[in-house]
């Protein structure tokens, strides 16, 4: 039975422990609102729309007309492709859902700005059965691999801003949300052998964390030129994860005689899925033609704690590029980002270690804009590459590639 034991070890893949299921790897995977998903996310010194609520809420002063904006994701889908897993074969995981996307609206009267939004940070949901036949052991032995693995996990904020224009040229602004995130995973597996002999495991948990997400920020606009600075940190309020593990093995006929079945179950708690308090800080230029052509970069800082880098967590550095070119009723936006793992890639001697991709994004939309509304599509598409361990308790690594693309449908209404 000792191979079986061996086997159970070796062939449990990502998502056995809720620290390889890598949640909180990426901070970019959605960008809130139309307009920034759609200009790349370099819209902290745009802000003049409800999204400034997440982006900077410092913009509520300077947006030219009240305004509701919603979007809906039409579609969510990432793939993520292990090279060479098993039998040289690549182990592929996919992820497909719907999401609300963003809804908000911002208001100006006077000197002061005000806003509110409900924003879609991330989503994620898993489906997936995955069988290996005749998987030869070093002994050379052959033995069969099943895995049925479900996940389905959301991270959104619902808050509000207030800004107020300290001079013509400078505005001040906070806002606070609460966020949400909650995620189910369940992860059952079979390995079965010669003789009848199996190993069954079935993980579950839970987890459930809520906080609050205060932004602050502050525009200035010199003439065509605006530069704008904000940083945003979570406070968490609760969290809670809980854990199920049960675990049978059986010697199957071929074991030796006195051989029994052994069953285990655990339940418990876990902190390995807390909210990481990662701060963000965002400096962007912007440069518009007003009515014609509007150009924005962003440089990101997404900052760790201590607390964050004994969980394995680093500190990254993003960048947004975007542009809005207006020709009559029609507009065009496009952009390009970076989306940096959080995780580092996999060192060498130590096993269980999160993967890690780094994701580069492109973006585009278009839209018709009337004198009181917008109907609009936009596509954000990232790819990237990396180093993970799928293999538990192994020190081999996997190259690794991944996909992500969102699809949005959006309208804007202003009065």
């Amino acid at each position: 039975m000792h191979w079986i034991m061996v086997l159970a070890m070796a062939f449990l893949v990502t998502g056995v422990t809720p620290a390889s299921a890598g949640t909180f790897s990426h901070q970019r995977n959605l960008l809130p609102g139309p307009r920034a998903a759609a200009m790349g996310g370099a819209f902290v010194a745009v802000a003049d729309d409800p999204s400034a609520v997440y982006w900077n809420p410092a913009g509520y002063s300077l947006i030219d007309r009240p305004e509701v904006s919603v979007s809906g994701i039409g579609l969510i889908q990432s793939s993520t492709s292990f090279d060479q897993t098993i039998g040289d074969e690549p182990f592929v995981e996919r992820a497909q859902s719907l999401s609300p996307g963003f809804f908000g609206a911002s208001l100006r009267e006077g000197r002061f700005g005000v806003g509110y939004g409900f924003a879609s940070l991330d989503e994620r949901n898993v489906n997936q059965n995955d069988s290996f036949l005749d998987v030869e052991l070093v002994s050379g032995e052959s033995v069969d691999y099943y895995r049925t693995y479900q996940e389905a996990s959301t991270l959104s904020s619902a808050g509000a801003g207030v800004s107020y224009l300290m001079t013509d040229w400078m505005s001040l602004g906070v806002s606070g949300a609460y966020y949400r995130r909650q995620s189910a995973v369940s992860n059952f597996q079979i390995m079965s052998g010669t003789g009848g002999a199996f190993t069954t495991r079935n993980l579950k948990y839970e987890t459930l964390n809520e906080g609050l997400l205060g932004t602050a920020g502050v525009l200035v606009v010199a003439g065509r030129m605006r530069l704008g600075f904000s940083l945003r940190y979570p406070f968490p309020l609760s969290n809670n994860t809980s854990v199920s593990d049960y675990q049978a093995e059986s010697p199957g006929t071929a074991a030796l005689p006195g051989s029994e079945n052994q069953i285990s179950s655990t339940e418990g708690k876990s902190s390995e899925m807390d909210e990481p308090g990662i701060r963000t800080y965002q400096f962007g230029l912007a440069w518009r033609e007003p009515g014609r052509l509007l150009v924005a970069a962003d440089l990101v800082k997404h900052a760790t704690g201590p607390a964050e880098e004994a969980r394995g967590l680093q500190t990254t550095y993003n960048y947004s590029v975007g542009v809005e070119a207006t020709f009559g009723g029609l507009v065009l936006r496009g952009g390009a980002f970076s989306n940096a793992s959080l995780f580092p890639a996999p060192r060498s001697g130590l096993a269980n270690q999160p993967t890690a991709i780094d994701y580069s994004g492109l973006t585009w939309g278009v839209g018709l804009i009337q004198k009181s509304r917008e109907i609009s599509v936009s596509y954000v598409s990232q790819k990237g590459s990396g180093r993970a361990q799928l293999v538990a308790d192994s020190y081999a690594t996997q190259s690794v590639t991944g996909a992500l693309e969102n699809l949005l449908l959006s309208s804007r209404i202003f009065f």
